[in-house]
């Protein structure tokens, strides 16, 4: 009911009060306090509705101010984070501005550490002065509430970023990019065709130039945007990054820092391999291992977690090329493993051994399973590739899950929607970015 109503009916009561016939008189007399009642009612009750909820917004923001002020502090080792916290909420429960009529006691705010998430609750009790209702002796109404707020306490990380760069990883990115490749060059070579091995043997130079985009683009773009994602994100601040590539062996290219616009400049300079040949994941993993520190908590800066990201076509053979002398080889790293393809590559999938020391540490191993992508025109081209089809890569997507540390760190794509889709969720997830979650 508005002012404008209650107005209406005041002045109708009024005419009926001047009213002397005694029914009228009667029926004023008894209608007229419940009509009053009822009116002002409405109109103090919608102003006491109004003052719960601007109070409902202070105390959010007070909640969620407490919660992140408690997740930076215990990021930061401070020992006085609660009662630090609780100071930061109250300060921002009283900043709120006076609302006329409303009275409100200092609010009750409590912060509590579970897991990752850091949740405060905020309880204010209060009373909305009334106006029309004291004709019924009701000076105030009352409001209370309490609102919680949980933040994800993102904790320090710092992530070994592993790229195969080998010269399978240089295959069309797509069947379209096939198409562009066999179009405007006139060549059927989509797999593993950049070695400078002889004269004219480097595609890679003239396949970008006829625009066609390759499986390492598509994955060090992807690897750059998650990074950039990063800077944004909650996890801003507590994550460094380490960035390796390999082919035979592991070669660092990015020293782990937390400067995250160098990472981003040193994965958009990743490329495919001009020496080496061959792709030994077991070896690149030991060698990984042997460089990592045990992980820590993630609590404090000097104590962070850890996590490697490897994306690769989980595919391994044994060639082994030197630029400088031109010579081919067998690798004397290379470990067998089953099932392989006993020929001139040797080929085999991924080895879960090799990650087992990892993850062991302490470190979450999450895996991107890149697609080893065989067309029917490298079938028939070369035999071999028929041998990694049949043999091979049907081994390959529960060597992955088990390479990695279980279900839901373990991803496999073929598009490069579908790829960088997968990297953005690994980065995310392996850097605990995750959603603000409140009430």
């Amino acid at each position: 009911m508005t002012q404008k109503t209650f107005s209406v009916l005041l002045e109708t009561a009024r005419y009926f009060s001047r009213e002397t016939r005694g029914t009228v008189a009667i029926l004023f007399a008894v209608a007229l306090f419940p009509i009053l009642l009822a009116g002002g009612g409405a109109i103090d009750y919608a102003a006491t509705l109004r003052a719960k909820q601007t109070l409902d917004t202070v105390a959010d923001s007070a909640a969620l101010a407490a919660a992140e002020f408690a997740a930076q502090e215990y990021r930061n080792g401070n020992w006085n984070w609660n009662a630090n916290a609780v100071t930061a909420g109250q300060k921002t429960f009283a900043a709120s501005p006076n609302r006329a009529g409303v009275t409100v006691g200092a609010p009750n705010v409590s912060v509590a550490m579970s897991g990752q998430s850091m949740t405060a609750t905020v309880s204010y009790a209060a009373t909305v002065k009334t106006n029309l209702l004291k004709i019924a002796g009701i000076n105030a109404m009352s409001v209370n509430n309490t609102i919680t707020t949980s933040v994800t306490v993102a904790k320090y990380t710092d992530l070994h970023v592993v790229i195969d760069n080998s010269t399978s990883m240089g295959m069309a990115a797509s069947a379209a990019d096939e198409n562009i490749l066999q179009t405007k060059l006139g060549t059927t070579c989509f797999v593993a065709c950049h070695i400078a091995a002889f004269a004219g043997s480097d595609n890679v130079a003239s396949y970008r130039a006829a625009g066609a985009t390759l499986r390492i683009d598509v994955i060090k773009n992807a690897v750059a945007q998650s990074l950039t994602n990063l800077q944004s994100s909650t996890a801003s601040g507590t994550v460094r990054v380490a960035i390796y590539t390999f082919n035979n062996t592991l070669t660092q290219i990015f020293p782990l820092s937390s400067n995250l616009p160098a990472a981003i400049t040193a994965a958009n300079a990743v490329d495919l391999a001009t020496d080496g040949g061959g792709t030994n994941i077991t070896y690149a993993l030991n060698s990984l291992n042997a460089s990592l520190p045990i992980p820590g908590s993630g609590m404090n800066a000097s104590s962070p977690k850890g996590a490697v990201l490897l994306f690769t076509d989980a595919v391994q053979d044994h060639e082994l090329y030197t630029a400088a002398t031109g010579v081919w080889a067998n690798d004397p790293n290379w470990v067998s493993y089953s099932p392989s393809v006993y020929n001139q590559w040797d080929y085999q999938p991924i080895d879960p051994g090799g990650c087992a020391p990892i993850k062991a540490k302490g470190y979450s191993m999450l895996v991107l399973n890149a697609q080893y992508v065989i067309t029917s025109t490298d079938l028939a081209e070369q035999s071999r590739y028929g041998d990694i089809a049949n043999i091979v890569l049907p081994a390959v997507p529960a060597n992955i899950a088990s390479c990695s540390s279980g279900a839901g760190y373990f991803y496999s794509a073929n598009s490069p929607a579908q790829i960088t889709s997968a990297v953005t969720t690994m980065f995310a997830s392996a850097a605990n970015n995750m959603a603000r979650l409140t009430r």
